[in-house]
């Protein structure tokens, strides 16, 4: 899902950053929404064509930004140009009908662009921060607000810094497994509903919806209050999510049986346009559950360091062979 967002939603997520001030503002101005062509996901697979156009970015006529930046050397080009070429650029930044125009650097809007921005109900903002400073921010803030997001059914947690989503059928043990981990020092994110969003190709940040937040729910205990329980420190805000585990009940002993013990193989799942590494494991009576998902993650994560036990022990033993069959 991509939210909606137009020029007044923007203007007060940016205000007291970037200290904007309006100079041209209208109903028409404020409500001016970001146009479609923007609307769709900012990481694009393979099989679909991204747009060309930024969403803010310095002053750019071949591929206008939605929020059109105009900084020192912007206003200084302008100036160089004489009085029919000024106005045919400047009516070309006005016809793309931009969310917003920012005159950056402190320097007051030119009158004629504030002239032509006015008639055609362009938003126009004068920051008293550089150009750059402008550009980072908005880039960020829409890149943000216009992600892909998605609610995944699990407890997303961190545990030793890695953000882990605890996945499983209904009834599987998942809020229990959360509630022990967090007496052992970990920290929740979110229960039964997180909220994931792709910040950029490879990387999905993980919140908690504000309906749900710090709340854990246990059956037989209901609703639990983390934070109220176990201090402000047994929650977390968000976290990139780097790890699944996903907790199966086996069928009966022959599945079980089947299991590879030493190497279960590679197994990822796709959250929106990325393969998150998947660990699965199998859930019966009498397993310290909290303890297997700890050596998980710290099993995840040498690896993601090329340390790998189960390949070590399998050369290991190769090489033993080998030295056998020498002899």
């Amino acid at each position: 899902m991509t939210p909606k967002l137009n020029a007044g939603v923007l203007f007060k997520a940016a205000e007291q950053r970037l200290n904007l001030t309006w100079t041209v503002t209208s109903s028409v101005a404020a409500t001016r929404p970001l146009q479609s062509q923007h609307t769709t996901s900012l990481f694009s697979n393979e099989h679909s064509k991204p747009a060309r156009q930024a969403l803010a970015g310095y002053l750019n006529l071949v591929h206008p930004n939605q929020v059109q930046v105009i900084g020192r050397e912007e206003q200084a080009h302008l100036d160089t140009l004489d009085a029919k070429s000024r106005w045919a650029t400047i009516a070309s930044i006005i016809a793309h009908q931009p969310l917003a125009i920012v005159i950056a650097d402190g320097q007051p809007p030119p009158p004629d662009l504030q002239e032509a921005a006015e008639e055609a109900s362009v938003a126009v903002w004068q920051s008293p921060h550089s150009s750059c400073t402008n550009v980072n921010f908005l880039q960020h803030y829409l890149s943000r607000a216009l992600a892909e997001s998605t609610l995944l059914h699990g407890v997303f947690m961190e545990v030793f810094t890695i953000g882990v989503l605890i996945t499983g059928a209904p009834g599987c043990g998942k809020s229990e497994l959360a509630l022990e981990l967090i007496t052992r020092g970990h920290r929740l994110i979110a229960d039964d509903a997180p909220e994931f969003t792709q910040v950029s190709p490879d990387v999905i940040d993980g919140t908690c919806p504000p309906a749900v937040q710090d709340c854990l729910e246990v059956r037989g205990l209901g609703i639990l209050n983390v934070r109220q329980m176990f201090g402000d420190a047994a929650v977390k805000a968000n976290k990139f999510l780097r790890v699944i585990i996903d907790l199966q009940v086996p069928s009966d002993r022959q599945a079980l049986a089947e299991l590879d013990r030493l190497q279960p193989g590679p197994n990822s799942r796709r959250v929106m346009d990325t393969d998150v590494p998947q660990i699965i494991l199998p859930v019966l009576a009498g397993r310290n559950l909290a303890v297997i998902v700890e050596a998980a993650v710290r099993d995840f994560s040498l690896k993601m360091k090329g340390i790998d036990a189960a390949s070590d022990f399998i050369e290991r033993h190769r090489a033993l062979l080998a030295q056998q069959g020498s002899k």
